[in-house]
């Protein structure tokens, strides 16, 4: 019974990712270009009108994109989302500072975009103070998506993210020298924060989001960090106590153990993969893939793998990151934050279920 799938993460973790960075490009957008439409820029070329529906058009967009990162981190399961903690700040249990964050922007762009449609029955008094909402959005979506990000080490990520505060700078500079010297108080204030913007991330990101256990400190439940935790966060943890404190050595065994098949609840299907490795004290591999049956095998959407001795089982524990055929890549970390890489290149007998190969940690 060979073992067939599409492996990875859900679909809606990919569009989470996407539509959360389009957002903020399209954020930015909008603040600038909100800027540019107050000093009444214009040309020949593009009448003060054509700017105004760009502007409008961009922020609806940013919000139709918002729209759907928020929808797709709730249908989501990996991590725990309600569209409560997605619209009231501060209610969830995921990283609660940084999704809060998240949810008070997303409440501060819907009330610039309701009073903007509304314009006529609130009064431009109304509509001007809420309208200041969205400076305000902007570096709390930043943070939000720093802070939760699972791209955020990404050198593309931290290019658009530079790219995105470049704009802002000059987008505020532009509109607090507009008018100079009338409120100085306020244009100096604003100026201040276009400064200190650039330098807070510069001071916080090394030892924040791009320092390593960052996942923890962010306030990952210690269910998901035992089953994503990341490679760079498996150097850290050699001061911790115990006698399972240092971090394992890489090895290459043989495997051999048994592959089993059996139906789930509404027609899913579940693959478990038993292996014993040959000659090492972490000896118990054990894989389990969930998904939907097709020809062969599974379509997988979830998984679980434990590795550890005989007397703990499951002294690490993760989760399968890439599936080719039987040919299986997964991830595993300890209490101790140390992580494995685990490659497993198996033979798989369809008429008695053994399975045998290599697996490789590192």
């Amino acid at each position: 019974m060979p073992v067939i799938a599409a492996a990875g993460p859900s679909a809606y973790w990919y569009l989470t990712r996407g539509t959360g960075t389009i957002a903020l490009i399209l954020l930015t957008l909008s603040v600038a270009l909100g800027v540019a439409n107050v000093r009444r820029l214009r040309t020949e070329q593009m009448p003060r009108f054509v700017l105004d529906a760009v502007h409008r058009n961009v922020s609806l967009l940013a919000m139709a994109f918002l729209l759907v990162h928020i929808l797709t981190s709730v249908v989501d399961s990996f991590a725990p989302i309600s569209l409560v903690n997605a619209v009231i700040p501060f209610t969830g249990t995921y990283r609660p500072l940084w999704l809060g964050l998240g949810a008070l922007g997303f409440d501060l762009m819907l009330a610039v975009v309701i009073t903007s449609l509304l314009r006529r029955r609130f009064g431009y008094r109304a509509w001007r103070v809420t309208h200041w909402a969205a400076y305000a959005s902007w570096p709390v979506a930043l943070l939000h998506g720093l802070g939760t990000g699972s791209d955020t080490k990404q050198g593309w990520m931290l290019v658009i993210v530079a790219g995105c505060v470049i704009v802002m700078i000059v987008a505020v500079v532009a509109r607090a020298t507009a008018g100079w010297p009338h409120h100085p108080v306020a244009r100096l204030g604003a100026l201040s924060a276009a400064a200190l913007v650039p330098l807070g991330l510069l001071v916080w990101l090394p030892s924040g989001p791009l320092a390593a256990g960052w996942a923890a400190k962010a306030g990952t439940p210690a269910s998901l960090l035992r089953a994503t935790s990341s490679p760079t966060s498996a150097g850290t943890s050699g001061a911790s106590s115990g006698s399972q404190s240092s971090a394992p050595a890489s090895f290459t065994a043989q495997a051999s153990g048994t592959v089993s098949q059996a139906q789930g609840n509404e027609g899913t299907a579940a693959v478990d993969i038993s292996l014993n490795l040959s000659g090492q004290q972490l000896s118990n591999l054990a894989i389990r893939l969930h998904g939907e049956p097709i020809e062969g095998g599974i379509q997988m959407t979830s998984s679980e793998v434990t590795l550890g001795s005989q007397s703990n089982p499951s002294q690490y524990s993760g989760r399968v990151t890439s599936l080719e055929g039987t040919n299986i890549g997964a991830q595993v970390s300890d209490a101790h934050g140390h992580t494995l890489n685990l490659t497993a290149q198996l033979n798989i007998d369809p008429n008695t279920g053994r399975a045998s190969g290599t697996v490789q940690a590192s």
